[in-house]
């Protein structure tokens, strides 16, 4: 029963040194590859994201991505600097026009936007198996990707999003 505990143990410890010696390895490289780094790290959280959830349920999930990038596109719009965000994207709703966060917080921000979109997503797709379900999810993955790309409202549109620290 204690050997049990011990690879439980080792199974988050192993993970999250390799999450500590890539942080720390990205730090002693230039700028320029330290965006090498962190896209590793971006990588393997949405790898272990998917493989959590179809390794468990069975069920190919396409709809895992559109959850990143809802994320994403919210922190990316939020911590674009104040004072250029009217001029860059005027076609805002106010509320993304008038206010900016940091790094920290647009961090936070991304998770929570992703996990709420993520729920209500999840609450009728999980009702699906097999084909249907990775049908579904796929269309919820085309869906998004539409929105993000054409409602400039939320965002640039089919633009690069400019201006992001």
């Amino acid at each position: 029963m204690r050997r049990r505990s011990l690879d439980t143990g080792a199974q988050v410890l192993v993970p999250a040194s390799l999450v500590v010696a890539v942080g720390i390895g990205s730090t002693l490289v230039s700028s320029a590859n330290e965006i090498y780094f962190l896209d590793a790290l971006v990588s393997v959280a949405i790898v272990v994201a998917l493989y959590v959830f179809i390794g468990n349920s069975g069920v190919l999930s396409f709809g895992q991505i559109s959850f990143v990038a809802v994320g994403a596109f919210a922190a990316g719009v939020m911590t674009i600097p104040l004072d250029s965000k009217s001029g860059v994207l005027p076609q805002l709703f106010p509320i993304l026009r008038d206010h900016t966060i940091g790094n920290i917080a647009s961090l936070l921000l991304a998770a929570a936007v992703g996990g709420l979109f993520a729920f209500l997503v999840g609450l009728p797709l999980m009702r699906l198996s097999g084909l249907a379900a990775g049908i579904a999810t796929f269309a919820v993955l085309e869906i998004t990707h539409n929105v993000l790309r054409e409602w400039t409202k939320i965002g640039p549109g089919a633009t690069t999003l400019p201006l992001v620290p």
